[in-house]
């Protein structure tokens, strides 16, 4: 009975400490910005209540990012050069694609995203494209192109999407 309860405690302390890193990866230490959507084809009814959305940063032309035609990880690197969307919340700034490189420097602002073939050409995907929604969230009905997304930079690089904020 004992082993029992010690492989039951073992794995309550790993769901605590999974639970934990991913509450402490939210509160990380770096600043929210908005990125630009673009508009994409309507959702798919047969699988589930998402939201699907592409981004003007998917398509890095920027810097080195003109060069880049291969699979794998690729960094790159959002800035703030100006471009303004008007929200429900005001105006906010909008980052763009400045620059990609395999090996990015220890500055900030580099995001982490994998390049893909899609339809539409090669593609870099940050992880922040599709996700699920409860049936009651208003936010179910976003489209590419009518929404910002509000996001900042996490742990390993990768985005997270903050919120979606209405344009007006």
């Amino acid at each position: 009975m004992s082993k029992l309860r010690i492989v039951l405690g073992l794995q309550l302390l790993f769901f605590v400490i999974w639970g934990g890193f991913l509450l402490s990866s939210r509160g990380a230490d770096s600043p929210e910005f908005y990125l630009e959507t673009a508009p994409v084809d309507p959702r798919d009814l047969i699988s589930g209540t998402y939201v699907a959305l592409t981004y003007d940063i998917s398509r890095p032309t920027a810097g080195r990012c003109a060069r880049n035609d291969k699979f794998g990880l690729l960094f790159v690197k959002l800035e703030h050069r100006g471009k303004m969307a008007d929200t429900e919340a005001g105006q906010v700034p909008v980052y763009e694609a400045v620059d990609c490189d395999k090996n990015p420097p220890a500055e900030p602002g580099w995001a982490g995203a994998s390049m893909q073939f899609t339809f539409g050409g090669m593609n870099a995907v940050y992880g922040i494209e599709k996700f699920f929604l409860n049936e009651n969230d208003p936010r179910k009905d976003a489209r590419s192109g009518s929404v910002v997304a509000k996001v900042k930079i996490g742990h390993g690089r990768r985005l997270q999407l903050l919120d979606l904020v209405k344009k007006l």
